[in-house]
Order: C-alpha cells, then structure tokens, then sequence
C-alpha cells in the first residue's frame, strides 16, 4: 500500500516536486446521498458526485465517515482509497 511519504518519494525520484505549500489542506468532508464535499482550509469547499469514487458509493455510511486527514492528502485506510487536494482543485477526479 501507497502512503503519502513513498509517493511523495516516488514522485521527486522522477523528477517532479510537490509544490503543495501555497495549496490549502484538508479540513473535513462531508457526505450526503449523491455528493462528497471537501472543506478546505481557505473555506473553499469542493463537492463531487460520489459516483466519481466507485469505491467510496459502494462503501457503507460508516466505512465512508472512516476518513484520515493528512494536511493535502484524505485516505480511507480500509478501501486502499486516496484523495489528494491537488486532484480536486486541478479538477483531475473524474468518472471512470
């Protein structure tokens, strides 16, 4: 399993540098029966379908809400599932 310092490290050995320091971080989501906001930390919120993540519509409530936090990062541990802040202000999550 991917954690935020191996890619981190995968990406700089190929030459691409996060340049996360002017981005804003996660502070918290919210679900609701169609959508998933994410609530940045310069009050932006970003909402997407939650079809858009297969792995989290098929997920109970519970598995959903089971989130962690890691400043441009959200991971869902128990669905091997990662959302980095970059993908939804770049707008690069998109429907399969």
């Amino acid at each position: 399993m991917s954690t935020v310092k191996t890619l981190v490290e995968k990406n700089i050995k190929r030459g691409r540098p996060y340049a996360f320091s002017a981005m804003p971080t996660f502070s918290y989501i919210v679900f609701d029966d169609e959508n998933i906001s994410f609530h940045l930390s310069d009050k932006r919120i970003i909402s997407i379908p939650i079809s858009w993540v297969p792995k989290l519509e098929q997920a109970t409530k519970i598995v959903r809400e089971n989130y962690i936090l890691r400043g441009h990062f959200v991971f869902w541990e128990s669905l091997d599932e990662i959302i980095g802040v970059k993908n939804l202000i770049n707008g690069t999550i998109v429907p399969l």
